[in-house]
């Protein structure tokens, strides 16, 4: 029998079977090929203000800097359904062993982003801010982190929400080059966890689904310029 989940966890579904990843863009992202996968689930959505709050409670856990505190959240409701943000690597795997979850890996994120034909931006080649929430359009909405339900055309194949922007999200792997990279730097020699995704404080061009960037499990973000969040995915049955 599945486990019950903890409420707000909607998984998604991802087949088994081919898929583009990589790009030859940037070195980092370097070779595009393609890779096989077994099925497996992944959330639709970043895990929220309101998860991870219930998850404190629950378990005793720290709340991570400039988590909204009761006052804001009563006078600001929607901010529930905002992703949590500025959480560190381990803080992301605590939540998801809580959950009965994981953090999904580098290539299920990247599965889930970029359906099986390799797409730039979850809904296609060509960048639209009408569908995510980036640095390029922050700005004039006023906003820094949005609700999980704005966006609903930003969406990918398999129905996979917010992978493009809102918050960078962690992913299980350290940052290594690919096999058959060029690519050499002090940050891809270990010790990094890999971020995805892009936030409302990168521009578009972070939001790729090829995009990978690496940073310390400790690392929660800055003061008035956000950080990570994540969300969680298992094997499928």
């Amino acid at each position: 029998m599945t486990p019950t989940l903890p409420p707000g966890h909607d998984l998604v579904r991802i087949a088994a079977g081919e898929f583009v990843r990589g790009s030859d863009d940037f070195d980092i992202e370097a070779p595009e090929r393609t890779e096989h996968l077994h099925a497996f689930e992944i959330d639709r959505y970043p895990v929220t203000v309101e998860q991870y709050a219930r998850y404190c409670r629950e378990s005793g856990a720290a709340t991570p800097p400039d988590f909204p505190d009761a006052t804001r959240l009563a006078a600001e409701p929607e901010l529930l359904r905002h992703p949590v943000e500025r959480v560190s690597w381990h803080e992301a795997v605590a939540y998801a062993g809580w959950a009965g979850l994981r953090l999904p890996t580098e290539a299920e994120w990247e599965r889930a982003a970029r359906g099986t034909d390799g797409r730039r931006w979850p809904w296609g080649d060509r960048f639209d801010e009408a569908r995510a929430v980036v640095w390029d359009n922050a700005k004039a909405l006023g906003v820094t982190t949005v609700s999980i339900d704005r966006f609903p055309g930003g969406e990918s194949a398999d129905g996979v929400r917010h992978l493009a922007g809102n918050v960078e999200e962690w992913v299980h792997d350290e940052l290594r080059p690919y096999p058959g990279s060029s690519h050499r730097s002090p940050v891809a020699e270990g010790g990094c966890r890999v971020l995805r995704g892009g936030s409302w404080f990168y521009t578009n061009e972070y939001a790729r689904g090829s995009f990978r960037r690496g940073a310390l499990p400790d690392f929660t973000g800055y003061a008035g310029a956000g950080g990570p969040g994540f969300r969680c995915a298992r094997d499928a049955d």
